[in-house]
């Protein structure tokens, strides 16, 4: 159920190399938590999509220069 969730999120993202190794690792761990609910995987699954998504936020930051110019 995880796993899937993830999997349909992710279908919709433009990844980086680093990010598909993180979304694999990610997925790994949703699978490996749906097969067998632990607390502690579900932690690290928690962590890893959280990565991910920082990552994905991160990337869709763009930099103006000139806005800092103009707030001092």
């Amino acid at each position: 159920m995880i796993e899937e969730h993830l999997k349909n999120w992710l279908e919709d993202v433009e990844l980086g190399l680093e990010q598909r190794v993180i979304a694999g690792l990610a997925l790994a761990l949703a699978k490996s938590f749906d097969e067998s609910p632990h607390t502690s995987t579900a932690a690290e699954l928690r962590k890893t999509i959280l990565e991910l998504s920082r990552q994905l936020t991160a990337q869709h930051i763009e930099f103006d220069p000139i806005e800092q110019l103009l707030t001092r």
